[in-house]
């Protein structure tokens, strides 16, 4: 992603904590099978990210190749996966709007566009739109406000636990919140966060 590197060294320079997180052996790879970060995002949703991960990949060995093809070919598997009610009625809702999804395009730059046509899946609420434009799109200011990954891992380097400093900091982002966003969760989990 042509916009990493600029960003990095613009948030070197401007925001001294940034260093404490940032790890310039790793960065964001984007992810350009559109359904799998979907599934991976509603696998995600409210849980952590190895709980996450592991529901992945049980889902994979019961279902096969994570695409809209198979899924599509194998309706009759979902209700196996190891997954909520709400998660399978969302992923069924996935597949019979999958127009929605197909429709946007790599060079989509307009977050509110994207979120628009996503959440009228059921079940796609704005976080699962946010992780959409990270993982797949790539867009350099997605800030999840409501990932409790994200705010925790901000609490910490920012020693900030009542956010009382959140906009001034969050200020000193703007443009490249995804740098921000991704370098804390992957400091918090100790490790490069994929989807």
């Amino acid at each position: 992603m042509d916009y990493w590197k600029k960003g990095c060294n613009h948030l070197l320079k401007c925001d001294p904590v940034f260093e404490k997180y940032y790890n310039p052996n790793h960065q964001l790879k984007t992810n350009k099978n559109k359904f799998d970060v979907l599934f991976k995002s509603i696998c995600s949703q409210q849980i952590s990210v190895s709980a996450a991960m592991s529901i992945y990949k049980n889902s994979k060995h019961i279902i096969g190749p994570i695409n809209f093809t198979n899924f599509t070919n194998n309706k009759n598997k979902i209700k196996k996966l190891p997954l909520s009610n709400n998660k399978k009625k969302c992923l069924i809702s996935l597949l019979e709007n999958y127009h929605l999804v197909s429709k946007i395009k790599l060079n989509e730059n307009s977050f509110e566009r994207v979120n628009k046509d996503l959440t009228q899946i059921f079940g796609i609420g704005r976080w699962t739109t946010e992780m959409f434009s990270i993982f797949y799109l790539g867009l350099p200011d997605i800030m999840p406000l409501g990932d409790l990954g994200f705010i925790n891992a901000y609490k910490k380097f920012y020693n900030d636990v009542k956010l009382k400093k959140f906009s001034n900091n969050s200020y000193k982002w703007r443009n490249y919140s995804t740098i921000v966003t991704w370098y804390l969760w992957s400091s918090y989990d100790s490790e490069p966060l994929y989807l």
